[in-house]
């Protein structure tokens, strides 16, 4: 028996040893500042420090790719943003939230980056950066939004859009307005199937439409074959699906554009200013701070687009609510984001 015993510990030792061959060694984070714990009175560092607070606050689903110094801006924004993505609507429903810094160039906060969900109107982003980047801000085209030809007018006397079929040419930026601003599905759609002609196929054929947008996603760092489904241009399909990662990257992609960035900017609504956004943000520091595409179908509601930064800088973001029980909730919770990256 102990001849067995000894056997079995020398095979257990053996195994060890050779196992810890393949054992990868993770350097660990540069220590800049050293905190004392109250509690314990041990020296921890800023990284361990950000650690012990959000345990200690309750939080489970951080999954940022950098962690900050408390003492930061970014650190006590990663702080509250993880509070608010603690909030228990997330029992019941999904969140995708991505948060990016384009001045410094580096992500904030992500939670569910790379989970396919639905974008709702944030789709229109997507449109309008591929015909930015495709068509150019001077294009003119008479709007369609199928194989007749069967358009409508937007005239400034008239309240809602009027069926009829079109003559006039549309600069893009006549398009752009509505489209993004008050979120117009049929300008949208006729502005997607624009796309159709580029290489010479014909006109409102799906087929057609989506290698050029794919063209452009593969600009902004989205491969091929990603997760990404593109089913029409404004979003009120529920077979779009994008990433939270792959919205904002978009989002960078056009912001390095001064040929979209120059002319999708000033079509975003802004918080508390016009648009989809003209009742939201008043009397917080995201109000004329954040410039935004709002998307809304059943059981979605989004908001994408960039923010002037508590810290001074430029950054986009992406949240995507998904299977609320009402539209309110996601506003809600995107109004407290919106607030938080806005704030000194």
């Amino acid at each position: 028996m102990r001849r067995l015993l000894f056997g079995i510990s020398c095979i257990v030792m053996l195994l060890s040893c050779g196992s810890s061959k393949n054992v990868t060694h993770h350097p660990t984070p540069e220590i800049q500042t050293v905190y004392i714990e109250k509690e314990t009175g041990n020296k921890v560092s800023d990284y361990d420090m950000l650690l012990l607070t959000m345990l200690k606050n309750g939080c489970r689903n951080f999954n940022t790719s950098d962690l900050y110094s408390i003492d930061t801006w970014e650190g006590k924004l990663q702080l509250k943003l993880q509070e608010l993505c603690n909030s228990p609507i997330f029992q019941r429903s999904q969140l995708g939230l991505v948060v990016y810094d384009i001045t410094a160039g580096k992500y904030l906060f992500i939670v569910n980056g790379d989970h396919r969900m639905r974008p709702a109107s944030c789709q229109k982003l997507v449109t309008a950066i591929a015909a930015l980047d495709l068509l150019g801000g001077n294009y003119t085209y008479i709007p369609q939004i199928d194989k007749a030809g069967e358009g409508w007018c937007w005239d400034d006397d008239i309240t809602e859009q009027m069926p009829y079929r079109s003559t006039r040419r549309w600069r893009m930026t006549d398009v752009l307005q509505p489209m993004m601003k008050e979120s117009d599905n049929r300008l949208a759609e006729s502005l997607f199937w624009q796309l159709s002609t580029l290489r010479g196929d014909k006109f409102g054929e799906l087929k057609s439409v989506i290698p050029n947008i794919e063209n452009v996603l593969q600009r902004a760092g989205i491969p091929q074959g990603s997760g990404y489904r593109i089913a029409d241009g404004s979003g009120l399909s529920l077979y779009n699906y994008i990433t939270p990662r792959m919205l904002n990257a978009l989002l960078v992609y056009a912001w390095s554009k001064n040929n979209i960035k120059s002319h999708l900017i000033p079509s975003l609504p802004v918080g508390g200013v016009d648009g989809t956004l003209k009742n939201r943000f008043h009397g917080t520091s995201a109000y004329n701070n954040i410039f935004a595409k709002t998307g809304t179908v059943t059981g979605v509601s989004s908001l994408s687009g960039y923010a002037n930064g508590g810290n001074g800088h430029v950054l986009s973001f992406c949240i995507i609510n998904q299977g609320l029980e009402r539209g309110s909730i996601g506003r809600n919770f995107q109004d407290k984001i919106c607030k938080a990256i806005t704030e000194q």
